[in-house]
């Protein structure tokens, strides 16, 4: 008789919530009066004070005008509907707006996911040029955290999303994240699915690096012994057997296997590109850069990625990182997420590597909760 493993299941599975439109999602007492719906003027929508203060100084929400009314966005008439006993404009505003633009669903929710810890998301819309912040295109959001006062200090983070099913341009991701960090703060990424659920990611800068010997701290005679058991190798597939390598000197290249040593082809070339005092083929670029940190590289076709790279020799510590190259990198945010999930389960990072401005950009993407990481 087999028993499915599932049955013995004790825990409860996450409820998802689901947001209806006309039922609040806040267990805060509605006022005795009803709150006025939000008004529309010149084909955007406004909350009228004297709401329209209190919304706006202790939830950062709207853009105030100089009539003390402001001007809202469909996210955060939705988020004060759920929160805030804010009616609806009409029974079919929502249609209406999504009619115009699909993607409200998506803002909405990712909108109200990202205000569930407390931090205070603002629109780029909403953000005033009297303020001084300057906000790229493909910036959505930016984000403070629910300690600060948004009028008067500078966020921590701007803010993207995207669907699931999104193709991903690496390079732009990139040249945008090493410019939120270049104004000091943090590039955070939103992801929803089709199930409506939100995950956020942060997207920082990463710089390899390791202790293992390189070919210029040998000394001549450990060269001449490497060189030496280097012309007996015997081709094997893509890569070399080198047999009888008691002599090997450089510990992060290569093997130890049958009494010989056995080098991937990138790293046959790299040592023969060492003896030859040459630099490798271009193809080897991004091989060569992080043999040049110190790091050691194995394969990490086990984790879905090119590389395993380790700080230290191997058995002294596991792999901190999984590097892909950018060519062979997830296409789509779903295969983008599924590495990041399957590297943080064996707790690596997961690093899609890039040239950029003359050297390479080590982009890591990691499950973020803000506030609460």
């Amino acid at each position: 008789r087999i028993y499915m493993a599932r049955q013995n299941r004790k825990f409860t599975p996450r409820q998802r919530t689901t947001r209806p439109l006309g039922t609040p999602l806040t267990s805060n007492i509605p006022p005795v009066q009803p709150l006025d719906p939000p008004l529309m003027k010149d084909g955007e929508w406004f909350i009228a004070p004297p709401l329209s203060s209190r919304l706006y100084q202790k939830s950062a929400i709207g853009l105030m005008q100089s009539d003390e009314s402001i001007r809202v966005s469909t996210e955060e008439i939705l988020f004060c509907h759920w929160h805030r006993h804010l009616p609806l404009p009409t029974d079919s505003w929502f249609d209406d707006a999504v009619n115009s633009d699909p993607d409200v669903i998506a803002r909405s929710i990712l909108f109200d996911t990202a205000r569930s810890g407390g931090e205070l998301l603002i629109p780029a819309q909403n953000i005033p040029g009297k303020w001084g912040i300057e906000v790229p295109q493909p910036t959505w959001a930016l984000r403070w955290n629910r300690e600060q006062i948004f009028s008067k200090e500078m966020p921590v983070a701007h803010v993207r999303w995207a669907w699931t099913t999104d193709v991903i341009d690496w390079k732009e991701m990139v040249e945008w994240t090493s410019w939120v960090h270049e104004q000091g703060m943090l590039a955070e990424f939103l992801v929803i699915d089709e199930e409506m659920d939100v995950t956020m990611y942060l997207l920082s800068q990463r710089q390899p690096s390791g202790k293992q010997p390189l070919w210029d701290t040998f000394s001549t005679e450990k060269k001449n012994q490497i060189s030496e058991l280097w012309q007996k190798r015997i081709a094997r597939g893509d890569g070399w057997y080198v047999p009888d390598a008691s002599n090997w000197h450089w510990d992060s290249i290569g093997v130890e296997h049958l009494s010989g040593r056995h080098l991937r082809q990138e790293e046959g070339q790299l040592v023969q590109s060492s003896i030859d005092e040459l630099r490798p083929s271009p193809q080897h670029n991004l091989y060569v850069d992080l043999v040049e940190r110190g790091v050691l590289l194995r394969p990490g076709f086990k984790y879905g990625s090119r590389w395993r790279v380790y700080d230290t020799p191997v058995g002294e510590a596991h792999a901190p990182w999984l590097i892909q190259p950018h060519e062979d990198a997830p296409q789509t945010w779903e295969a983008a997420c599924l590495a990041v999930r399957l590297s943080e389960g064996v707790h690596k990072m997961w690093l899609c590597a890039l040239p950029f401005k003359d050297s390479w950009f080590y982009l890591h993407m990691q499950r973020w909760l803000p506030g609460r990481n």
